[in-house]
């Protein structure tokens, strides 16, 4: 799932970034409508900005879930390591 929503935000990086480049384009080809443009590119550039703040806090909640699932993998060996030492306790008292 986090895999897709990764893929998703870069995908719209790559086309908000092409549609900047588009306009940079236009700008330079026509320099009548300049105004247009920079508020345009200016818009594009929030646009990005957005996607990048909604990736990193992607990879984050990703990180998160990764240090959790470590955190209860080591757990759960600490739990089957006194199991065991429980064990070989009862078999020596049962001796």
């Amino acid at each position: 799932v986090l895999q897709n929503l990764i893929a998703q935000q870069e995908s719209k990086t790559a086309s908000m970034l092409e549609s900047h480049r588009e306009l940079q384009f236009f700008y330079e080809r026509d320099s009548t409508q300049k105004d247009q443009y920079i508020c345009a590119l200016a818009f594009k550039e929030r646009e990005i900005e957005k996607l990048d703040e909604e990736l990193i806090a992607v990879n984050t909640d990703r990180n998160s879930k990764i240090e959790a699932i470590a955190l209860l993998k080591n757990n759960e060996q600490e739990f089957q390591d006194e199991i065991e030492y429980l064990q070989d306790m009862i078999s020596a008292n049962a001796k």
